[in-house]
């Protein structure tokens, strides 16, 4: 996790300077290379192929995985997305809405099963919290948790596996 943690803060700082493209060389020897649209966007990309994207804003909700889609009207914040050489991969997605969370469970349950996921946990806990999972046959899966935020808001966070 520190070495994740680390990764993420260099990519952040990486992608407010002038160069494109730079490459860090860890610790351990390995060199990874990180890049930046400047469109608050950085890639990480390590020598195995192993990549990880970091995005914010109206970057952050393109091309998530599986074709799954932001929640309409919310506001992405984040979203940090990678894949492996062998085509493992997945993304977390967090955003706002104005919504109720089991509004937003229930949009993403709908989503699910459009892509012939089942589900297989929902919960609606004590505060309004929902969440809930779902699976398809080949292992994928989403993730779906929407929290009641202090400032009215719901705070929603995606997670998608894929396969």
């Amino acid at each position: 996790m520190k070495k994740l943690t680390l990764l993420f803060a260099t990519a952040l700082i990486a992608s407010c300077g002038s160069e494109p493209t730079t490459t860090v060389t860890t610790s351990d020897g390995k060199s990874v290379e990180l890049t930046q649209n400047g469109q608050n966007e950085a890639t990480v990309k390590a020598e195995d192929g192993t990549t990880a994207t970091f995005s914010t804003g109206a970057a952050a909700a393109k091309d998530l995985p599986l074709g799954i889609s932001a929640y309409p009207g919310a506001a992405v914040t984040a979203n940090i997305s990678g894949n492996r050489p062998d085509g493992k991969g997945g993304a977390m997605v967090t955003m706002t809405t104005s919504d109720a969370p089991d509004k937003v469970t229930t949009f993403y349950k709908a989503e699910a099963a459009k892509r012939g996921m089942t589900t297989k946990s929902q919960e609606t806990a004590v505060g309004n919290m929902a969440s809930f999972s779902a699976e398809n046959d080949a292992g994928e899966k989403l993730v779906a948790t929407a929290t009641p935020g202090g400032d009215g808001k719901t705070q929603v966070m995606l997670v998608i596996e894929t396969k």
